[in-house]
């Protein structure tokens, strides 16, 4: 069997007593350690959290006591989350606000009405998206009572990352 090694002797720190020290690195097939499993940002349970919610058909019904944490995840077909909720009679406001870290993947946040005619979309480049109804940036029309989507999607590509939800609506 032959050994691949790399020797670096003499280093001296300086140290009192030392006359040096040696490195030996040790490149053979049985040397080489188990790689974990590549770090993702998101865990499987993430993943799952209220799947299957990949179209609007199945989008699962979503209330403000619901909070996630929940994940777009790598695949193929590219993820999608849908989530449904209920606006009352009555409501002032509706605020839909996902928090993520940019860095790990971007995501995005879109508001349809069941019939996937999209009211807003926010998209930026922080660490979170939020879409507010009625609002001015991004537009977003006074919802009247029913039933609407939100969508959770990659903000570009292949983006991935794991997410919280937050879903707040403000009787009049």
């Amino acid at each position: 069997m032959v050994r691949a090694g790399l020797v670096v002797a003499g280093l001296g720190f300086g140290l009192a007593g030392s006359s040096g020290c040696s490195l030996i690195l040790d490149f053979s097939p049985g040397a080489v350690p188990v790689d974990a499993a590549p770090d993702a940002p998101y865990k499987q349970d993430e993943c799952d959290y209220r799947e299957p919610n990949n179209t609007p058909g199945e989008a699962m019904l979503f209330a403000p006591t619901d909070v996630g944490p929940a994940a777009i995840c790598a695949g193929d077909p590219e993820d999608h989350d849908f989530y449904r909720f209920t606006v009352p009679a009555m409501t002032a406001k509706v605020s839909v606000r996902i928090t993520f870290t940019n860095r790990d993947g971007d995501l995005d946040l879109r508001i349809t009405n069941t019939a996937g005619m999209p009211l807003s979309r926010s998209s930026g480049v922080t660490d979170g998206e939020e879409v507010v109804c009625p609002g001015a940036s991004p537009v977003c029309p006074a919802l009247a009572a029913g039933d609407y989507l939100f969508e959770v999607l990659p903000g570009r590509p292949g983006a991935a990352n794991r997410y919280d939800i937050k879903l707040t609506i403000t009787p009049m």
